[in-house]
């Protein structure tokens, strides 16, 4: 086997090398290089080496199920293609009725997540969730709920008159059990303003989700990229998610489970009506994959995110640092309707082929990444 230098053919690459073989952190500039660097294989083999070390050839997956509560959005992201206003044909919120008729269905037996994320609806309040949660809790006890990015949670404890502290509690107690790690999008300020008004204040991101880790409730983490951000946006982000994860550490907690990189979707939304963005390439999917399993050395996880990129470029992310291709999600919508070519969901025994056709060994998981071994 020919050794990680040996793979490189960038030589200014060669001292990120001897850092990660040495297990240091990698910096800011190094970040930057990482980035422009037309040594992308190089890039992928250290990012490789890492996965190895951190994971050797276990490949997850979960049985999931994709859910939106809401589509009603106040919040005017750029973005998206899922938003609607009060009033508009579209505009739906569901009733706890509707979520367990829906996860009684047949296509959705074994699931053991349920992930919703939605619109910033004002109708809804603490009782909304509280209901929705004991209700789901009570029919499907054995489903584990990963609920509200950062920004949807302090949107709703805000209309709901509550702290964001005290607004967790409640959710927590009716069965609330881990959050996804959407609403980041980037966190540089002046980015922001141009491409998801309503959520400019990236630090609200990052305290809610500190927060979170304090009540030991674990969350993921993303970045948005492939729209208006440059290398130094995307390192920024990175690095900032690197310093918040070591924080939640040196306090005891777990934080961050995992860091999915999601892929602009560029189709039906108002960012790319008003500039021209190209959808993002192979190239530049798996490079945002190994560049974060290199600069995100705290975080366990990171997700080949097959409904932004598609199944077999997912497949290859494998060898570029990912060491979990998230999972069955079932009926996705939000990155559909911008414009996503993917399958709405995946069988158990395709993402079982993906892995193992990839040389990877592919095992089910729940949402904390314990290992469900076969009866």
């Amino acid at each position: 086997m020919l050794s990680l230098h040996a793979r490189i053919r960038d030589p200014r690459l060669l001292p990120l090398a001897d850092k990660v073989l040495a297990g240091e952190r990698l910096s800011f500039d190094d970040g930057l290089l990482l980035y422009a660097t037309a040594d992308l294989t190089g890039v992928g083999a250290m990012a490789h080496h890492v996965r190895l070390q951190k994971h050797g050839r276990a490949t997850y997956y979960v049985k999931s199920r994709r859910l939106s509560y809401t589509n009603v959005c106040y919040t005017h992201c750029q973005f998206c293609a899922f938003q609607a206003k009060p009033g508009d044909p579209r505009a739906y919120a569901l009733s706890a009725e509707d979520i367990i008729r829906e996860l009684e269905k047949p296509e959705n037996t074994g699931v053991r997540e349920l992930h919703m994320t939605s619109g910033h609806n004002p109708k809804l309040k603490i009782d909304y969730f509280e209901d929705l949660f004991t209700r789901i809790k009570m029919r499907f006890p054995e489903i584990h709920l990963k609920v509200f990015t950062m920004i949807e949670m302090d949107y709703y404890a805000r209309i709901s008159g509550l702290s964001t502290d005290a607004f967790l509690d409640r959710c927590m107690a009716a069965g609330l059990e881990s959050c996804p790690g959407g609403g980041a999008e980037i966190f540089d300020e002046a980015l922001r303003e141009q491409i998801c008004i309503g959520k400019k204040d990236a630090q609200v991101w990052l305290d809610t989700a500190a927060l979170c880790h304090r009540k030991g409730l674990p969350t993921n983490c993303t970045m948005l990229y492939g729209h208006l951000e440059e290398a130094h946006h995307r390192v920024d982000h990175l690095l900032r998610l690197r310093a918040l994860q070591d924080q939640s550490h040196a306090a005891g907690f777990q934080g961050f489970l995992a860091y999915i990189p999601l892929a602009y979707q560029n189709e039906e939304n108002e960012l790319s009506a008003t500039h021209v963005i190209h959808e993002t390439t192979g190239t530049q999917d798996l490079r945002e994959i190994a560049v974060a399993r290199l600069l995100l050395d705290n975080i366990p996880h990171v997700k080949a995110y097959w409904v932004m990129i598609s199944p077999g470029l997912a497949q290859a992310g494998l060898s570029y640092g990912a060491d979990d291709l998230d999972g069955t999600v079932i009926a996705e919508e939000i990155a559909h309707l911008a414009g996503a070519k993917s399958p709405q969901g995946l069988r158990q025994r395709d993402l079982v082929r993906l892995i193992e056709e990839a040389g990877f060994q592919a095992l089910e998981r729940d949402n904390l990444y314990n290992v469900y071994t076969p009866a």
